[in-house]
């Protein structure tokens, strides 16, 4: 009975602190942020406080970079646009895409292997049951590598979940990364490109590209329920699939 007892105790305690370790890498980490550096710190205007922190440290610029993106994506409420800005702006288009992509396949089998130690019950606790289950119903779907997909590709869309969901669902690694890396590759394109204008100062440019940027934005927000719901339609078309193979 005691043995029971004690067992079922060091359950609790290693679900408690795996639930008190998941809320300071996406709750904590932020929170101290934000009482460090102020709001500023989850909007693009950060951008030019990473470019002087990458000049004083240019030495290893290169490696900061990596490391930040790979920060960015773990704990996945800060915005990654000021990190890409930054190594475009430093590096230029090329090496800051390679720099910025490195980051984030690492970050993104982070985050995937994160989930599956935390286990499931941490990940529902913190998240929400609701919001969890909707991403586990799309990516544990035939069609989750593609949903995966467009959810990283399309403006607008929660992403920042994905990979942990991903971690906890069916859904195969290898495959998951793939469509994962591409599909945050047009996005992560759009923010060097900006990066490297500024430091060319083609302010031409700039403003074609912030226009174009701020078009697909502002469609992709009016038209946020019909992609959900073109989502939606995928999942539902691949669950009546199954019913009828099962049946």
């Amino acid at each position: 009975m005691n043995n029971a007892v004690s067992a079922d105790r060091s359950k609790r305690i290693i679900a408690i602190s795996k639930l008190i370790l998941l809320v300071i890498i996406i709750a904590g980490i932020p929170a101290f942020l934000y009482l460090r550096y102020g709001s500023g710190v989850f909007s693009k205007e950060m951008a030019g406080t990473v470019v002087a922190y990458l000049r004083q440290n240019s030495k290893i610029a290169f490696l900061l970079i990596i490391g930040l993106q790979i920060f960015q994506v773990v704990v996945c409420v800060l915005p990654g646009q000021p990190i890409q800005f930054a190594a475009s702006y430093m590096f230029g288009i090329g090496v800051g895409f390679l720099l910025s992509i490195i980051g984030a396949v690492i970050g993104t089998i982070i985050s995937f292997y994160l989930a599956k130690v935390l286990g499931s019950d941490a990940m529902h606790m913190f998240f929400g049951e609701e919001k969890l289950r909707d991403y586990h119903r799309k990516l544990n779907s035939g069609r989750g590598l593609l949903l995966a997909f467009l959810i990283y590709l399309i403006p607008g869309i929660p992403k920042d979940l994905v990979s942990y969901a991903a971690g906890i669902s069916e859904m195969r690694f290898r495959p998951f990364l793939l469509a994962a890396t591409i599909g945050r590759s047009p996005g992560m394109l759009g923010s060097l490109l900006l990066g490297h204008f500024f430091g060319n100062q083609n302010y031409r440019a700039i403003i074609i590209l912030s226009v174009t940027v701020a078009v697909i934005l502002l469609i992709c927000f009016i038209k946020r329920e019909a992609l959900t719901g073109f989502l939606d339609r995928i999942e539902m078309k691949d669950a009546e699939a199954e019913k009828r193979i099962d049946g």
